[in-house]
């Protein structure tokens, strides 16, 4: 499905744009607020098909910066302003207020190469799919939840499987994925109500103070896989940043009370919690194992680390992608050339997300964007200097010693990975963080 970035002030423009283009355009509907809102996106998601802006916002001359960047990076992304703008008049489509949504519809399906005779007949399908792990945490829905039947080449059935008042738990979720079950289907005018049901139900559960270690862990480790979904769908909106918080600070209770690595481990590998989530605990674990033995620490430094650990893959799409260790486990996988740049940049790229998450203040875009030893975010340096931040050196050396320890090629105990980092990291200050992780688990 393509991605539209939508810019329009007035909230009920923007609900009839963004449902029009969704339905008969079948355009996924992305949200900013200004140009360097959709300028940040577009560096992340360059495949966005078509912007629709208003010419100005306030003072700002949206449409023209928008243009001019699009030129600069040579994108393929098409653009729409709503609204004169004389001065790129020649150049992009500028629609003359009042601006009618048939008439938008119709632009923005021929820009998107929607068939123009079918553009107006398109209907979304009835039911639109969600992963099964949405169902993870939750007892009850708030709609009828359909499972889908091949009956015939390009011939499909739902079926109705959970009534909206029915009660289940996780085991019944289970069982269907256990017959090979991914996705539930769910009405579609029901959609963004079940997804916020589901993020107020996790958001509530997180909060809860008697979750078991095991509770918390899955539920934390369920939530984030949501978040991640989600923010590389459409980028930050509210929904994914309340998640995210309480992700993060369930994440941090986990951590400070977290078991002994082994049976962590054991227990992550046996409840098939994702690799991008083992690596994230496991990192800020380790984070917090180095901190805990600094003179300097303070709480909000774990914090800071978790945050990190939780963004610092967001934008990586594959586990291959946040195994990579080095450039050389870069330039010696089969990653495709644009897989290996989002590796290169997802630094610098989670950064750029983090404009649109209000809590992400400097000093932990600092961190984050120094988390592969490089000070703009690109790339990842073998043997870091000792001009990073303190912080970056914990979360570096941390996630040098998780990527070994998950990777089932390569040695699994403190006292074979240890000198692995000794070799790699020379700098004083990464040797005595590799002593620090030394002295505190056995």
């Amino acid at each position: 499905m393509s991605q539209t970035i939508l810019i329009e002030t007035n909230p009920d423009l923007k609900k009839i744009y963004s449902i029009n283009l969704n339905t008969f355009v079948g355009t996924d509907v992305i949200h900013r607020n200004n140009a360097d809102d959709a300028i940040e996106l577009l560096r992340i998601l360059p495949q966005v098909g078509l912007v629709i802006t208003q010419s100005k916002v306030g003072a700002e001359e949206t449409a023209i910066k928008i243009h001019r960047f699009i030129k600069s990076e040579n994108l393929a992304t098409a653009l729409i302003v709503l609204g004169e703008s004389k001065t790129i008049s020649d150049e992009v489509l500028c629609l003359k207020d009042p601006v009618s949504w048939e008439i938008l519809i119709k632009q923005a399906a021929q820009h998107l190469g929607v068939n123009m005779q079918d553009a107006t007949a398109k209907v979304r399908p009835d039911y639109l799919p969600v992963g099964v792990h949405y169902f993870y945490d939750i007892s009850n829905t708030p709609c009828d939840i359909y499972i889908r039947i091949k009956k015939a080449p390009n011939d499909y059935q739902f079926v109705k499987r959970i009534h909206s008042k029915d009660v289940f738990d996780k085991s019944d979720i289970q069982k269907y994925e256990d017959q090979g079950l991914k996705e539930f289907y769910v009405p579609k005018d029901y959609i963004q109500y079940f997804t916020t049901f589901v993020t107020n139900n996790l958001i509530k559960k997180l909060e809860r103070e008697d979750l078991t270690m095991e509770d918390r862990i899955l539920t934390t480790a369920n939530a984030h896989e949501i978040v991640r979904e989600s923010i590389q769908a459409i980028g930050f909106d509210d929904a994914s940043v309340e998640l995210s918080d309480a992700s993060i600070n369930s994440m941090v209770k986990s951590v400070k009370n977290s078991p002994q690595v082994a049976p962590l481990l054991k227990f992550l590998f046996s409840n098939k919690v994702s690799f991008a989530y083992q690596h994230c605990h496991l990192l800020a674990l380790m984070c917090h194992y180095v901190l805990s033995k600094q003179s300097w620490y303070k709480p909000e430094h774990l914090e800071t680390l978790s945050f990190v650990a939780f963004f610092s893959d967001v934008t990586l799409k594959s586990n291959l992608q946040m195994q990579i260790s080095s450039m050389r486990d870069l330039n010696e996988s089969n990653l495709t050339d644009e897989e290996k740049r989002q590796v290169m940049n997802h630094a610098k790229d989670a950064v750029a997300l983090m404009t649109n998450h209000p809590d992400a203040n400097d000093y932990i875009k600092t961190v984050l964007i120094q988390s592969h030893g490089k000070i703009d975010g690109i790339g990842i340096e073998e043997n870091p200097g000792e001009d990073l931040h303190p912080l970056s050196k914990v979360f570096i050396v941390a996630d040098a010693f998780v990527k070994i320890l998950l990777n089932p090629a390569l040695p699994s105990s403190k006292k074979d990975i240890l000198p692995l980092l000794s070799v790699r990291f020379t700098n004083a200050s990464y040797q005595k963080i590799i002593k620090a992780l030394e002295q505190k688990f056995e």
